[in-house]
């Protein structure tokens, strides 16, 4: 509970923020940062791994209502990301320091992966070639760069949220 009280108000500003103020800063065109994402995949991959797949329903059920696109397309992206990243329980991800950067590069390539496949079943025309090179691959670089400082810090506010417990 209080991870999702944690989280809902990050989230929300993080959706804000990926919808409203990040599209003016795109990478090579048409790439940016999945700010939700990454801090959803940061939150689970710091040790929260059974709240992970609430911060990505959360952070995409923000997504959605911010978005012109089908409701429910993003939170579906996130959550199966989210899910996909705990299943190994955090074990895997914090066993090395450049771990986090296998599961952003994966997250962001099946969110956007999900998200584009959600829209081309809904009707919209899509050209994946343009798509892929000018969309996902710079938003999946600039995902890659974010994700081990939000990482770390996903790490500091689970070890403030969550203080391990004092030996006797």
């Amino acid at each position: 509970m209080r991870s999702l009280l944690a989280g809902a108000p990050l989230l929300a500003l993080a959706a804000v923020l990926q919808s409203a103020v990040l599209p003016h800063f795109r990478v090579l065109a048409g790439g940016g940062l999945d700010l939700t994402l990454v801090l959803a995949l940061g939150w689970t991959l710091a040790g929260d791994w059974q709240g992970g797949a609430a911060w990505g329903f959360l952070g995409g059920l923000f997504l959605d209502l911010l978005s012109g696109g089908p409701l429910g397309l993003y939170t579906l992206a996130m959550v199966l990301m989210t899910y996909l990243a705990s299943l190994t329980e955090g074990q895997f991800w914090r066993s090395h320091v450049l771990l986090p950067l296998a599961a952003a590069l994966l997250g962001g390539l099946g969110f956007h992966a999900v998200v584009l496949a959600g829209l081309a079943i809904a009707g919209h025309a899509l050209n994946w070639g343009e798509a892929l090179l000018g969309m996902v691959l710079p938003s999946v670089l600039l995902d890659l760069l974010a994700i081990l400082p939000v990482y770390q810090a996903m790490r500091g506010l689970h070890a403030l949220l969550f203080p391990a417990p004092v030996k006797r």
